[in-house]
């Protein structure tokens, strides 16, 4: 049974959590342009660590490194083309290298990362949209990292943390243009009614209905208090599967690429997690600052319905 089908029988489906606090917890710094991705050229081992631990913990979908790698990221920092491509091939590999090492019982399934133009300029874009570029150029940022991510087998992807109008429509344009693809996506908010560019979340949910690749979408690395009233105003006229994997309550500094620390993160992802589902979101997760003890929680607390 491939993803698409089994999905559609799941009451509550478990996203994992942060990759870079994984990798920061087993010794990285990951204070570099490729974020994540670093690990790719150097330590491999410990995304494919990360990527376990997520599962044992009992999460159903790892999503691969791949969120801030691009050939043109790093080929800027002397990688060959070849090189960059076996390189972004090479985060799939790592997770089903891990899916297939978990003890874990529950069905495991790999999503390709498919991250925004603002990961790639590492400047914290990702957060505010508006990056100036057309349609046609986002499609061509896109194009080569999406057909390389579905070239490695991946179960289908998680194209994540887009911020802007423009952006959207690129990616919808290009899954188009793969028609046998399955994928989720998710956005950035700078309200509970707005992504980060200013478009009313409405646009965005009718361009997300009217995909036929577009499985299933939501938010995903917002502020956990504004995952409710989002998820509320979404589901007023979802036909689809609503998706949220916040991160941790914390705050991002894109210059330092530190987190500050605000929220209590037991409540959000037990009982706030528990309202999310209630209103009609079946995908859950965690993104930044979040780790295998918060999808353990959700596993806890989702017990009665995994």
């Amino acid at each position: 049974m491939n993803f698409k089908e089994w999905q559609k029988n799941q009451k509550v489906i478990l996203i994992d959590g942060s990759m870079s606090l994984g990798l920061e917890e087993q010794g990285l710094d990951l204070n570099d342009e490729l974020w994540t991705a670093k690990a790719l050229v150097n330590e491999p081992d410990k995304i494919e660590k990360v990527h376990q631990n997520y599962y044992d913990a009992g999460a159903n979908i790892a999503i691969t490194a791949s969120y801030q790698a691009t050939v043109a990221g790093f080929e800027r920092l002397g990688h060959t083309t070849e090189e960059s491509r076996a390189l972004i091939k090479r985060t799939v590999e790592l997770a089903k290298q891990a899916q297939t090492k978990s003890q874990g019982l529950q069905e495991k399934w790999v999503a390709a990362s498919v991250g925004p133009y603002g990961a790639y300029l590492a400047d914290g874009s990702e957060y505010r949209g508006n990056y100036g570029l057309s349609q046609t150029e986002l499609v061509d940022f896109h194009r080569e990292r999406l057909e390389l991510l579905l070239e490695s087998g991946a179960d289908l992807l998680a194209i994540e943390t887009i911020p802007d109008l423009t952006e959207i429509q690129a990616v919808i344009e290009l899954l188009a243009q793969h028609p046998k693809t399955t994928a989720w996506l998710t956005v950035t908010l700078k309200d509970d009614h707005h992504l980060c560019d200013g478009t009313d979340l409405r646009v965005f949910q009718l361009l997300a209905e009217s995909s036929e690749q577009i499985i299933a979408y939501g938010v995903n690395c917002v502020q956990p208090d504004l995952v409710l009233p989002a998820l509320e105003y979404l589901k007023e006229i979802a036909t689809k599967p609503l998706v949220a994997y916040p991160n941790s309550g914390a705050t991002y500094d894109a210059t330092t690429k530190v987190w500050t620390h605000s929220h209590a993160v037991d409540e959000v992802f037990s009982n706030e997690a528990l309202k999310w589902h209630e209103s009609g979101c079946k995908w859950i997760g965690g993104c930044c600052c979040t780790s295998f003890k918060e999808i353990s929680l959700l596993k806890e607390t989702f017990s009665a319905i995994l």
